[in-house]
């Protein structure tokens, strides 16, 4: 019977390539892989208690199909709030107005398409003040009936930050695809200026699988381009 050891050495063997990731260095003679420090980012974001990631891009970038694969890597009980899309068979879709009666510590929560219902003109909604005050508590343990809604991973997935409200931009993790041609005028200061000093570089001039497949990562300890595979 394999021990824990050898339990543990064989998932950091293969945890870069369920993501998707080739590792940058392998060591042939201990037949073992070498974890980067954007594998290391991803294992640090998926062992928080709650986080907040976002993601952006214009349309057809592949955005949600990334949300999809993190919300695979953090392997917590999945729902989506999409309005326009339909997501696979294990996310369960549901309505932001059920969200603090049916999702639970401990899960993973995707609002796609964010400015269809989080935009200025909605700000007056009730609900969505509601969601507003929850987003700075997801990283603690939930208290009803106040903040209902903790523990979990929220992503939100955007074709622009600034139609979201500013908590959002109090993240743990940011995944970053090209905006559309003329988004980036009305887009916030400072991440119009990340935009065209890190991220509109690595991807002018190529077409869009490399656009689908790849996006501008930044956490904590890590900002680079990553690749991303499709969920299985």
């Amino acid at each position: 019977m394999p021990g824990d050891m050898d339990i543990l050495g064989l998932f950091l063997k293969v945890f870069p390539y369920l993501l998707g990731y080739r590792p940058q260095e392998e060591v042939s003679e201990a037949s073992s892989t070498v974890l980067t420090e954007k594998d290391v980012a991803l294992i640090n974001l998926r062992n928080k208690d709650g986080s907040v990631t976002v993601v952006l891009g214009s349309r057809d970038t592949g955005k949600t199909e990334l949300a999809y694969r993190l919300m695979e890597f953090f392997g917590r009980p999945c729902y989506a709030i999409s309005p326009q899309q339909t997501p696979p068979s294990w996310i369960k879709k549901v309505k932001l107005e059920d969200v603090f009666d049916v999702v639970p510590p401990g899960s993973t929560l995707l609002c796609d398409d964010l400015p269809s219902y989080m935009g200025n003109r909605d700000y007056h909604e009730e609900l969505v003040k509601t969601l507003e005050k929850v987003i700075p508590m997801v990283r603690h343990a939930p208290h009803p009936p106040d903040f209902p809604l903790g523990q979990i991973h929220l992503i939100f997935a955007s074709q622009s930050a600034a139609a979201a409200d500013r908590y959002i931009l109090d993240c743990d993790a940011a995944f970053l695809k090209p905006l559309g041609l003329l988004m980036g005028d009305i887009e916030r200061p400072n991440i119009a200026r990340l935009y065209k000093t890190n991220v509109n570089p690595l991807f002018d001039g190529k077409g869009d699988m490399f656009t689908k497949t790849h996006a501008y990562m930044i956490s904590r300890t890590f900002k680079g381009l990553i690749e991303v595979s499709k969920t299985t």
